[in-house]
């Protein structure tokens, strides 16, 4: 199956609000939580960018990734996972 780095980052994207919620604390400032979900969006997209690319890897194409990534994780969470009861209890949880 070939799948593009963008759509498998978005794929993953929509999970990444768990993963997000787990590393980050509720009385983090919002400039701290932004740079989890950016780095976990960077993550992603290294992740997915070097297991749909078999041969060059460009910085670009990881960046993309992330951002598709990124917005997938951001849409999911604004839609259905801020103010629930999942992330609350999610960023309070002792890691």
């Amino acid at each position: 199956m070939d799948i593009s780095p963008e759509a498998l980052a978005a794929i993953i994207g929509i999970f990444m609000p768990i993963a997000v919620s787990l590393l980050k604390r509720a009385t983090w400032p919002t400039w701290a939580k932004l740079a989890i979900a950016g780095g976990v969006s960077l993550a992603v997209g290294a992740v997915s960018t070097l297991v749909s690319t078999q041969v060059d890897v460009e910085p670009g194409s990881i960046l993309t990734a992330a951002a598709a990534a990124f917005t997938a994780a951001t849409v999911v969470y604004r839609l259905w996972f801020a103010n629930s009861k999942w992330d609350d209890r999610l960023t309070d949880l002792p890691i």
